[in-house]
């Protein structure tokens, strides 16, 4: 079902067999994980306050957030083929192995959710307040640094290119007016489009799975017995937590 799903958004379906694991997404959207050299880096999912508010936590750990960075690298792959499978490779070895579903995602409609100081992020579906969409989750600073490089992909989308940035989600998305995405690479490109008000295109992958949530370790690990957030985060911990036994 979920692969019927996936072809009916415009996903190329495939098959991960030698992926190394350095990138892991897991659980289901709302209750989901973006582990990187196998830590979890962020955390998304509701936040079961009786609203219908969603919530996103990264970890503190610096290191951990410039490692992502360093897999960039490999991440950069020219953007004249449009066979959105050979885009995907320099990522798709990253994966952990599993199905997976890749797509060149045109016009996007997003919205941006940016962390705070305290690690967190938090927002309003589908409010009449600039959250219509999916909800782009940065894994770097934004808005991003570096003028030059935004001034020059301001450049390239003004004369008619579309650059994409790439995205890697928990599965594919069933609303997309209440649906997440981390946004792996792609912050300077992202900003470009926003500044020239131009929907913005994406190389979107997402993983084909059962529909489990991601482990209450991951979101343990994120929240680092910061009490704050554990606090906010106790619904979605107790809902994890279920969900395993």
């Amino acid at each position: 079902m979920i692969t019927r799903l996936a072809e009916s958004l415009g996903y190329r379906v495939l098959e991960v067999e030698d992926g190394d694991g350095t990138l892991a997404i897991g659980g289901h959207d709302g209750a989901s994980s973006l582990s990187v050299g196998w830590r979890p880096l962020i955390v998304e999912g509701y936040t079961g306050s009786g609203s219908i508010d969603r919530f996103a936590i990264r970890t503190r750990d610096a290191g951990l957030r410039g490692a992502l960075r360093t897999l960039r690298a490999l991440l950069r792959k020219p953007v004249e083929n449009a066979d959105p499978v050979e885009l995907a490779r320099p990522i798709l070895g990253l994966l952990q192995p599993g199905h997976y579903g890749v797509r060149v995602w045109p016009d996007a409609n997003v919205h941006i959710e940016p962390f705070g100081e305290n690690g967190s992020a938090w927002w309003y579906p589908d409010e009449p307040i600039g959250t219509e969409g999916t909800a782009i989750i940065p894994t770097d600073l934004w808005p991003p640094h570096d003028a030059d490089t935004l001034d020059a992909y301001t450049a390239s989308i003004e004369r008619g290119e579309r650059p994409l940035a790439v995205t890697l989600r928990s599965e594919p998305p069933g609303d997309e007016e209440d649906c997440a995405a981390f946004l792996l690479d792609g912050h300077h490109k992202l900003a470009a489009y926003r500044r020239t008000g131009i929907r913005p295109h994406f190389l979107d992958i997402a993983r084909l799975a059962d529909r489990r949530p991601c482990a209450p370790g991951d979101l343990r690990d994120v929240i680092d017995g910061d009490a704050k957030l554990e606090q906010s985060a106790a619904n979605l911990m107790r809902y994890l937590e279920d969900k395993q036994r």
